[in-house]
C-alpha cells in the first residue's frame, strides 16, 4: 500500500506501502549518511557543497525535459531483470542498504533492509512478478467473486521451513495479524477496508471488505500479506522476529543467522515446496556498509556482488568500476518520488496560490540533473509515470495525458506576481529537512534560493536524522514548520492508492489535516471498479484536484540504479524486490 516514509539516512531512505511510517507507524530512519532518506533520501554528493541552479524568468525548454544518464548503463523500458540465471552458485553477498533489520518480523516495520530481505524468507499469499503482475503464491487461485469479497485456495503442497503445511488457519491469523494493535503493523492501515478474515473450506480463505475495492488485493502480494506459521509464532511471543527469535515461514530461503547488526545470512531451504521458484544459491548474506567509501569498495572489490537503490553519490565510482555492471533505469522505473510535504495548512504556505507560486517555480529538470547527477526525473504530480506501468494502453493513455498537462516551464516572473496577488510577499515559510549529508541538504538550498527569488522570506532548517523522523509521527514536531522534504514510495504502481495516503482525510501520509470530499469520493470510485479505464479516469480526476490544492509539492522522481557483479545474474531491474522472493532468481549467468 502505501508503507510510509522510511528514511535513507543519508538522511534515510524511504518508506511505503507507501511507505513512511510516515510514514506508517513507525518510524524507521536511515542513518547511514550515505544512502538516501526517504520517506527516503540518496547517498550524499559532497556534504558541503552548496548547489545553485541558475534563477531567471524563465528556464526556457526544461519543464518536461529528460535527463540522460550514463548511455552505457540504460536499462530498456522492457527489460525487467538483469538476466536469467543457467546454474547454482555456493553464496552470493547483497548490500542490505543503509542498516540491519530493526526485526525480523515481516510486519513491524516497513522500509528499504526488510522489504528488500524478508520477502525471501516469508512469503506472501501471492507472488508479485517483476513486472508488477499478481501471481499464484501460497494461493494458487483466487478471485474476487463481487466488489466486497476475495476468495483465496490455497497450494495444496505449500509448507512452512519446517515441513508444516500452510493451513487456512495460519492464514486467517497471519492477515489478522496486521489488526491487532499489540503487533502494531506498518501496514495496519492497508487493513482498513477490511470487515473479515475467514477460513471458509478446507483450503480456502475469504476475504470481505466493509466497501467496494478491487485494489485491496495488491497487499497480497507485498509484506503486508506475508503469512506466518501460526504455533511458531504464538509459542515465541514478544521473542518474534527477534536477533534469536525463530522464524518460521514458507519462503525459498531461511535465517541461518543475524548479529542484528552488520550481518544477515540467508540459506537454502532445500524442501521448498515450490520447485518452480526454488533458490539457486545455497548462502544469500546482506552486509550493511557503515559509510560511502566501504560500500562502493564492496561493490568494486567483487565483495559484494549486487546492490538494489545504489545511492547517487556512488553513481561515479561504479560507472567506472570493471568488476560489474550499473544499471540505470528510465523515466518511470520506480515509485519513489521526492516532494515536498507541506505540514501544516494555516502558516506562511496556507494559501493555495502561495504552494502554486512555489511549485510553478521550481527548475526540476535542473534539479533532478545537477542534485540527483541525471539518475532522477522532473515530477510533475506525486503520482508520476512510476505508478501507471504496467497498464493496458487505454488506461496507461488516460494517465499520460493527464500527466503531461501537468508539465510547466518554471517561470519565476509568473510565480513572484502570484505570491504578491496572495499578499504573502517577504512571508516567512520554513522548510526542514534531514541534515545528514544527503542530497536533501542540497535540495533545501535551492528552494530556499527559488522561494526567495519570488519574494517569500524561505528558510531552511537541518534536523538530525532522529529529530527528522519524529516529522513522520509526531504532530508537534511539526508544528514549528511549514514543510519539510521527503524521499517516498509506494511498493506497486497505483495513483489512486498513492493519493489515498496523503490527500484523503484518513490517509496515513495526511500530515496536515487536508480535506477533500471530492478527492475522497474519487479515489473510493477508482479503488470500486474493476474496469482500469475507469479507474483511471477517477484517478486523474482526483489528481487534478489534488494538484490545485498541493499538500505536497512533487519535485523528482528517483530512477532505478542497480548494480550486478560479473559473477551472479537474475536480479530485478524494478522496484519490485520490495515484494517478492527475488533472491531465488539470482544464480550463475
Amino acid at each position: 500500500m502505501n508503507r510510509a516514509e522510511s528514511f535513507k539516512a543519508v538522511s534515510f531512505k524511504k518508506a511505503v506501502s507507501l511507505k513512511a511510517v510516515s510514514f506508517k507507524k513507525a518510524v524507521s530512519l536511515k542513518a547511514v549518511s550515505f544512502n538516501n532518506p526517504v520517506a527516503r533520501v540518496a547517498a550524499p554528493l559532497a556534504a558541503t557543497a552548496v548547489v545553485s541552479l541558475a534563477l531567471s524568468g524563465c528556464s526556457g525548454k526544461s519543464g518536461g525535459a529528460k535527463t540522460a544518464a550514463a548511455p552505457s548503463a540504460n536499462i530498456s523500458s522492457d527489460q525487467l531483470t538483469t538476466g536469467t540465471a543457467s546454474g547454482p552458485l555456493d553464496a552470493v553477498t547483497w548490500s542490505g542498504d543503509y542498516r540491519a533489520p530493526y526485526s525480523l518480523d515481516p510486519l513491524k516495520t516497513a522500509d528499504y533492509p526488510e522489504e528488500t530481505i524478508l520477502g525471501n524468507v516469508c512469503e506472501p499469499l501471492l507472488r508479485t512478478n517483476p513486472d508488477y503482475s499478481l501471481g499464484p503464491g501460497l494461493a494458487k487461485d483466487w478471485k474476487q467473486a463481487d466488489p466486497t469479497h476475495l476468495v483465496f485456495d490455497l497450494d495444496p503442497a505449500a509448507h512452512f521451513s519446517d515441513g508444516k503445511p500452510v493451513t487456512p488457519e495460519d492464514v486467517v491469523y497471519s492477515l489478522k495479524r496486521n489488526t491487532d494493535p499489540n503487533v502494531a503493523s506498518n501496514y495496519a492501515d492497508s487493513y482498513n477496508p477490511v470487515a473479515d478474515i475467514s477460513a471458509t473450506g478446507p483450503s480456502q480463505v475469504t476475504i470481505t471488505l466493509a466497501q467496494p475495492n478491487y485494489l485491496f488485493v495488491r497487499n497480497m502480494g507485498i509484506l503486508a500479506g506475508a503469512i506466518v506459521e501460526k504455533a511458531n509464532t504464538v509459542a515465541a511471543g514478544a521473542d518474534f522476529g527477534s536477533a534469536t527469535g525463530k522464524l518460521v515461514c514458507s519462503g525459498p530461503f531461511t535465517v541461518a543467522s543475524f548479529d542484528g547488526t552488520n550481518s544477515l545470512v540467508l540459506k537454502k531451504d532445500p524442501n521448498y515446496w515450490d520447485a518452480k521458484h526454488a533458490a539457486k544459491v545455497d548462502k544469500l548474506s546482506f552486509t550493511f556498509a557503515q559509510d560511502p567509501q566501504s560500500y562502493v569498495n564492496g561493490l568494486t572489490q567483487g565483495t559484494v556482488q549486487g546492490a538494489f537503490d545504489v545511492p547517487v553519490s556512488a553513481l561515479s565510482a561504479l560507472q567506472k568500476a570493471t568488476d560489474g555492471k550499473l544499471y540505470i533505469g528510465g523515466e518511470g522505473s520506480t515509485t519513489q518520488n521526492v516532494d515536498l510535504i507541506v505540514s501544516k495548512l494555516d502558516g506562511g504556505l496556507k494559501d493555495p496560490a502561495v504552494r502554486q507560486a512555489l511549485s510553478l517555480a521550481i527548475d526540476r529538470a535542473g534539479i533532478a540533473k545537477s542534485i540527483y547527477s541525471g539518475a532522477a526525473d522532473p515530477l510533475y504530480a506525486v503520482a508520476g509515470p512510476g505508478f501507471f506501468v504496467g497498464q493496458p494502453d487505454a488506461a496507461k493513455a488516460v494517465y499520460q495525458a493527464a500527466y503531461d498537462k501537468l508539465k510547466v516551464t518554471p517561470d519565476l516572473k509568473k510565480a513572484a506576481d502570484l505570491v504578491a496577488q496572495a499578499g504573502a510577499k517577504g512571508k516567512t515559510v520554513t522548510i526542514a529537512y534531514t541534515a545528514d549529508g544527503s542530497q536533501f541538504a542540497q535540495l533545501a538550498q535551492v528552494l530556499q534560493q527559488t522561494g526567495n527569488a519570488i519574494g517569500l522570506d524561505m528558510k531552511i532548517v537541518g534536523l538530525p536524522p532522529q529529530q527528522y523522523g519524529s516529522l513522520f509521527t509526531d504532530p508537534k514536531a511539526r508544528a514549528d514548520y511549514d514543510g519539510f522534504l521527503t524521499l517516498n514510495y509506494l511498493e506497486f504502481p497505483d495513483v489512486s492508492t498513492m493519493y489515498t495516503s496523503y490527500a484523503t482525510k484518513n490517509g496515513v501520509q495526511n500530515f496536515n489535516g487536508y480535506d477533500n470530499a471530492a478527492v475522497q469520493g474519487l479515489v473510493d470510485q477508482a479503488q470500486g471498479t474493476d474496469d482500469l479505464t475507469a479507474r483511471a479516469g477517477f484517478a486523474v480526476q482526483a489528481q487534478t484536484l489534488v494538484m490545485q490544492d498541493l499538500p505536497w509539492i512533487p519535485i523528482v522522481a528517483p530512477r532505478a540504479l542497480v548494480w550486478q557483479g560479473k559473477q551472479v545474474t537474475g536480479a530485478p531491474l524494478t522496484f519490485s524486490y520490495m515484494s517478492y522472493a527475488w533472491g531465488a532468481g539470482v544464480g550463475a549467468p
